[in-house]
């Protein structure tokens, strides 16, 4: 597994960052240093590197997005969160997190676009090259039933048992606590959880053992390796967004060396131009197996209808006599129809498996079987987009997945 080179950025231009080795499991393989000489590069070959940014400087937020991969819908976010930041969106920068399964929700981290501009700039000058970009406050431990408290300089990192994050001024942890956590919170049932390096804990120690009277219990973890060493642990198991997506999204070692593959790129070029020139010649003579192949269709239709002229398509002319012979004029085009649009609607929700179908003129019942209610109601909405309403009919849990029935009728007149 990877090894990470974690590397802790600040807000100030020329202020020092930190730096660590973690292995695949989360530890550190040595204490945490501020070098940034011949040390930090060493520390880097072989290694991931990833950027701690200040959580203070990251937005986490959520949006309501369509099903779909992360290069079609991050131009959509932006605009699906105009109203939730406050600056203009094009000074910002957008990355995509985590679908919620049961909402249905996108987490979405926003950062100023020149604020990571300058942090990966300053990377690029020590001989790194990024791969990954974190919020700090989104690789803080959260557990069941209590608050993480991350003592940092003069701040306070606090996240909730449903991983809640927020960074507050560490002057008054009683206030920043209260303006965290939900109004109607018993403090007095809740335990804190407190980690702090022991320069930070001599300056907010008071102020940390203060709150022992307020909440149910308040343990207290000090660590030379600070944010450093909690981010290392979380790292592993963790779900906090990659902020290098889009633009900065890290180029590829094949692109770096397409200088050297230049000219075994242009030799397969011309062997697919060969290829190509090949594939219509062929083409041409299927063109003309099928010009021979509708002349001889017209004499098959003149024999079998005589006195009545095929017209311009006599093999589409052929097709329409013998199914409206069979008595079922209209079905199968419907039919074609309706596969049509299922056929649509997978492509937008894959996770949907159909286990039946059931056509009848004008309308089809689709058993179905999805994720969950939401996700189902999610392919309605697709089926309505290729032109059939869909109306989910039935529905109920079965074990890890959500079986429905849905009717689609054509909204055509």
């Amino acid at each position: 597994m990877t090894e990470w080179l974690l590397l802790r950025v600040v807000r100030e231009a020329d202020g020092p960052w930190s730096w660590a080795v973690v292995d695949a499991a989360g530890q550190l393989l040595a204490a945490p240093s501020e070098a940034m000489g011949p040390s930090l590069q060493a520390a880097a070959s072989g290694r991931r590197v990833a950027l701690l940014l200040p959580g203070a400087d990251v937005a986490l937020l959520t949006a309501v997005l369509p099903a779909g991969n992360e290069a079609k819908l991050l131009p959509l976010v932006p605009y699906a969160l105009e109203d939730q930041v406050s600056q203009d969106i094009e000074l910002l920068h957008f990355a995509l997190g985590p679908r919620n399964p049961i909402t249905g929700s996108t987490a979405v981290a926003v950062i100023e676009r020149a604020l990571l501009e300058q942090w990966l700039t300053r990377a690029n000058e020590l001989g790194l090259k990024p791969s990954a970009a974190f919020a700090d406050s989104e690789l803080v431990p959260a557990f069941p039933g209590q608050v993480t408290v991350v003592l940092v300089e003069d701040q306070l990192v606090l996240r909730s048992d449903d991983a809640r994050t927020a960074v507050m001024p560490a002057d008054d942890p009683l206030l920043a606590l209260e303006m965290f956590l939900a109004p109607a919170t018993d403090l007095s049932s809740l335990p804190l959880a407190v980690y702090a390096g022991q320069s930070d804990w001599q300056r907010h120690s008071k102020k940390i053992e203060a709150l022992r009277d307020r909440f149910s219990s308040v343990k207290v973890q000090l660590s030379n390796g600070g944010l450093l060493a909690l981010a290392a642990r979380s790292l592993p198991h963790s779900t906090a967004i990659n902020l290098l997506q889009g633009l900065f999204r890290p180029k590829s070692a094949a692109t770096n060396q397409w200088k050297k593959w230049r000219l075994v790129a242009s030799l397969a070029g011309a062997l697919l131009l060969a290829h190509g020139l090949a594939q219509a010649w062929h083409l041409r003579q299927l063109t003309k197996s099928e010009a021979s192949l509708d002349q001889a269709i017209s004499q098959v239709y003149a024999t079998v209808f005589p006195g009545q002229p095929a017209g311009g398509d006599a093999r589409r002319r052929m097709e329409q006599r013998l199914t409206g012979s069979s008595g079922s004029a209209n079905q199968p085009g419907e039919l074609m129809h309706v596969l049509a649009a299922l056929a649509a609607a997978r492509q937008n929700v894959p996770v949907v498996q159909l286990e039946s179908l059931t056509f009848r003129k004008g309308a089809a019942q689709l058993k179905l079987e999805a994720p969950d209610a939401t996700t189902l109601a999610q392919f309605g909405q697709a089926l309505q987009a290729g032109g059939y309403s869909a109306q989910v009919t039935s529905g109920a849990a079965r074990g890890t997945t959500y079986e429905g029935q849905i009717e689609a009728r054509s909204l055509a007149k």
